[in-house]
């Protein structure tokens, strides 16, 4: 007995199932199908000035829905989308002297998307009747009421602070947006593999360059991370995870070619940490469900105050994508009933 079960150990390290370990990720799209998805975001700030004890809450939600229709299936996979965003609620936190506000922003966002397997968008019409003047939109809206208008130095360090915030709730471009996420490699992958994709741009340390930064990819690193049961179904597990650590006042130092006694910027350390627990469909890949936890920061310190921060900020946001609708339309209905 001993013997026959050493036996059949040794032929299961031979099995099949070791190929079987290898998948696909890329996504199956289908003619006529159409998805509706929901983005629900919730942004939790405080911040406080020099010689202030209390930190003062903010916060923010930026919520909207969108659908993709198929209208088209080209070669390898890749499929015409009909996106459509109409509107975005970005939800102003209850303050001292206010109730919650609703800003309902008419994005009016409506493309022709031709995307791949891989949910990399290959081409991109715009199918608004006429042109019209750029709209905020969340993206552009998180200024918590601090930002002022500053010049110089000041300009320079709002931009990526601003996208730190933007990318916290990932709002923006559909590159930094969850909308067409995960992107998945080609290749096919087994568990524990990794592949890379840029979001955004951060002032980085150049490597074997010293202390010399530069603007630099800001990249999410994917794993696959197997078969998992999610919300009672098994499902296939992308997780991406982001760690930065940078300091915007040695990048800025070095773009004005000065040093910190000169400018009077002592540093501005910047941290921002992420994970996304992505749930694909075992059949079409799709992604049924996205969560995000962010945790970032930043710090203002002087050379006239090196070890007080004339200003701090801490954030913490969570945002989840979740399909919510899901349907194939026969060709004799129109896509909008």
């Amino acid at each position: 007995m001993t013997i026959l079960c050493a036996v059949i150990a040794f032929a299961g390290v031979f099995s099949p199932q070791t190929k079987e370990a290898q998948i696909s990720l890329g996504r199956v799209f289908t003619k006529n199908e159409k998805f509706a998805y929901a983005i629900r975001s919730h942004l939790h700030s405080e911040h406080r000035l020099r010689g202030l004890e209390t930190w003062i809450p903010e916060d923010l939600d930026l919520n909207y829905d969108f659908t993709t229709f198929v209208e088209e299936m080209k070669a390898d996979g890749i499929a015409v989308v009909h996106y459509q965003r109409p509107i975005m609620h970005e939800i102003e936190g209850e303050t001292f002297d206010s109730p919650p506000k609703d800003n309902v922003v008419k994005s009016d966002l409506d493309f022709r998307l031709t995307v791949s397997p891989i949910n990399e968008i290959l081409e991109m019409k715009d199918l608004t009747e006429k042109a019209k003047p750029p709209k905020k939109t969340g993206s552009e809206l998180l200024t918590f009421g601090r930002e002022k208008k500053q010049g110089g130095l000041g300009d320079v360090l709002s931009q990526f602070v601003s996208e730190m915030y933007r990318l916290s709730l990932f709002a923006g471009s559909f590159e930094s947006a969850l909308d067409f996420a995960p992107k998945t490699p080609f290749e096919s992958v087994k568990v524990g593999d990794t592949w890379k994709e840029t979001v955004g741009y951060q002032p980085q340390k150049l490597k074997g360059k010293g202390n010399k930064q530069a603007v630099q990819r800001l990249d999410y690193t994917f794993t696959y991370k197997g078969i998992v049961e999610s919300e009672g179904k098994k499902v296939y597990r992308v997780e991406g995870t982001l760690d930065l650590k940078t300091d915007l006042g040695d990048f800025v130092n070095q773009l004005v070619g000065m040093k910190p006694e000169d400018t009077g910027l002592k540093k501005v350390p910047l941290t921002m940490k992420s994970t996304i627990e992505f749930d694909l469909d075992m059949k079409t890949k799709t992604t049924i469900l996205a969560e995000a936890t962010t945790e970032s920061g930043f710090g203002l310190f002087v050379t006239a105050y090196p070890d007080d921060a004339v200003q701090e900020d801490k954030v913490k946001a969570h945002t989840t994508m979740r399909l919510v609708g899901q349907r194939v339309i026969p060709p004799t209905t129109k896509k909008g009933s």
